[in-house]
Order: C-alpha cells, then sequence, then structure tokens
C-alpha cells in the first residue's frame, strides 16, 4: 500500500475507543449563527433537507467558527443533488465549494466527504488527495475520530495511478490550512438568525446552546458527529 501504514493505522484504531452516541445538540435559543445552525439541526433530524441546507448556508455566512455548517451546507447540497432535477448541477457544484472551503480550512468531516464524493464521481486524483489529508489530519488522530471505512480508504487508494498519487502526496505535503473569513450574512438570513426569545423564566436555566466550533484541535467533541 502506497498509504503511510502507521498514519492511518493509529487513525482508525483510535476510532474504535470513541463514544457511540450519535445524538447531536438540540437547539433552544441563541441568535445569530447560532440561531441559524440550531434551525439547520432541526430541520436536519426532522429530513427536511431542503430547509436544513438553507438554515446551514445562513449559519455559513458568519465564516470562520461555523466550519461545521459549511460542512452541513455541502452536505445537504450533496444530497439535493443526488435527487436530480433542474438544479442538481448547481447544487453538486455548491456542495462541493462548501465542503472544499471547510475542508481547507483543515475541517476533517469535510476532507471526508470530499474524499469519498469524488471517489464515487470516479475522479480518482482529487479522492486520493482530500483521502490523504483526511488520514493525516493531527486534530481527528488525536481525538479518535473517523469518518470513513477501511475498505473505501483501499479503494480510493487502489483507483489512483502512480503518477496521481504521486501528485497527490506533493499537494497534500504543502497543505496548510485557510481559516474563513468572517461574511456578512444576507438578508434572507435574517429570520433565521433570529434567537428564540419567547422562553420563559423557568426554561432558561435548562437551555442548552448549540456550541459553535473552534479552530481545529480546540474542543474535544463526539468522535460520530462532524464537529
Amino acid at each position: 500500500m502506497r498509504y503511510s501504514i502507521s498514519v492511518l493505522a493509529f487513525a482508525l484504531v483510535l476510532s474504535a475507543c470513541g463514544s457511540t452516541n450519535n445524538r447531536a445538540p438540540a437547539f433552544r435559543g441563541g441568535a445569530g449563527g447560532d440561531a441559524a445552525y440550531g434551525r439547520g439541526l432541526q430541520a436536519l433530524d426532522a429530513g427536511n433537507i431542503e430547509a436544513a441546507h438553507g438554515y446551514f448556508v445562513c449559519a455559513a455566512e458568519f465564516g470562520g467558527g461555523y466550519e461545521v455548517a459549511w460542512y452541513h451546507a455541502g452536505a445537504t447540497a450533496l444530497t439535493l443533488a443526488a435527487l436530480g432535477g433542474d438544479d442538481a448541477d448547481a447544487l453538486r457544484g455548491s456542495g462541493e465549494a462548501y465542503l472544499t472551503t471547510s475542508g481547507e480550512a483543515g475541517w476533517g468531516a469535510s476532507q471526508a466527504a470530499l474524499a469519498e464524493h469524488y471517489h464515487a464521481q470516479g475522479n480518482s486524483a482529487e479522492a486520493v488527495y482530500w483521502a490523504m489529508l483526511y488520514t493525516n489530519n493531527v486534530r481527528e488522530i488525536s481525538l479518535g475520530l473517523t469518518r470513513m471505512d477501511s475498505d473505501v480508504l483501499t479503494a480510493i487508494q487502489d483507483s489512483a495511478t502512480e503518477e496521481e498519487f504521486t501528485a497527490a502526496q506533493l499537494r497534500a505535503s504543502r497543505f496548510t490550512p485557510t481559516r474563513i473569513p468572517v461574511g456578512r450574512p444576507s438578508e434572507e438570513c435574517r429570520e433565521a438568525t433570529v434567537g428564540n426569545r419567547e422562553r420563559t423564566r423557568e426554561e432558561r436555566p435548562r437551555n442548552i446552546r448549540p456550541q459553535r466550533t473552534e479552530a481545529p484541535g480546540q474542543r474535544r467533541r463526539d468522535p460520530n458527529q462532524p464537529y
């Protein structure tokens, strides 16, 4: 195998020690990007992918610190694209762009999603590049996180030619995380970013705001969630 066996094996071994809790934090209030992100989680949990995508796009507009929203915006866009329709190509391009931005910021979930997406598309050069970034993501390794099965990683590796693999190695060796700049939320996001101010006094102590994401490596999170 042409991958670094020691790094890949280490990541897979650590993943076995992680928690299996797959619940995302519930939305109870907040404002701004937190509100939009929380509403996105609610819509996703309810199976409303289109609404969830819109909310995550709004949260992503708040820029750095919301890499997980960028991941969800990309993942939901690809899910919608897979359903077909006139907007499928635009959604696919948008999904790739959201995942690429967060992947270039060092977000492991996005790197893994891009590797699997490009593998499914038959783009072995991109698939092996993102797989390399993911398997060598220090934050993912240190927290024992895993997003991809070993057989998928092997399939991605085997699909690449020697030239593609060598080029991906060189490209990955030059990788430096690029922080997502703070954006300016659009007018369309105004309603999504307004917090819930109708809570009673008795309810407030029990409220749990969805955590804003930190720079990679700053906070331990559920290994089965894209945090």
